[in-house]
């Protein structure tokens, strides 16, 4: 790969990331204005946090996915996976009454650092 090739792949990952990030601010900003005007659907114990944690690790998980499968797109790696998953495991885990959200993160993580392992393409 040549260095007009790597700042290009470069530059498509900032863009990403920024996207991203735009995302899930809007999406915060709803969520809280959703929250403060009343809005915001009560759902289990979930308040505005649980609905930003999920909408974000979605929105991320999503984006990996898109990713992973677009020939023109820099492919997600492992991190980002782990990320977007725990963020959606924490945010889910306020709509139960169960306290499970960080021992499931953790799973989580394990799982995802095996499982790079045994399907790495090399």
């Amino acid at each position: 790969m040549s260095i007009e090739q790597e700042m290009t792949s470069k530059e498509k990952r900032s863009r990403i990331d920024t996207v991203y990030w735009g995302g899930v601010l809007l999406w915060a900003g709803l969520v809280f204005g959703a929250e403060n005007l009343g809005y915001l659907p009560q759902i289990g114990e979930a308040d505005a946090w649980s609905w930003a944690f999920a909408g974000a690790g979605i929105f991320g998980l999503l984006g990996s996915l898109y990713r992973m499968y677009s020939p023109n797109l820099p492919d997600s790696n492992t991190w980002d996976f782990i990320w977007s998953g725990g963020l959606t495991i924490l945010g889910l885990a306020g709509f139960t009454s169960l306290d499970i959200g960080f021992p499931l993160v953790l799973l989580l993580v394990g799982v995802i650092l095996l499982g790079s392992v045994v399907l790495r393409r090399d």
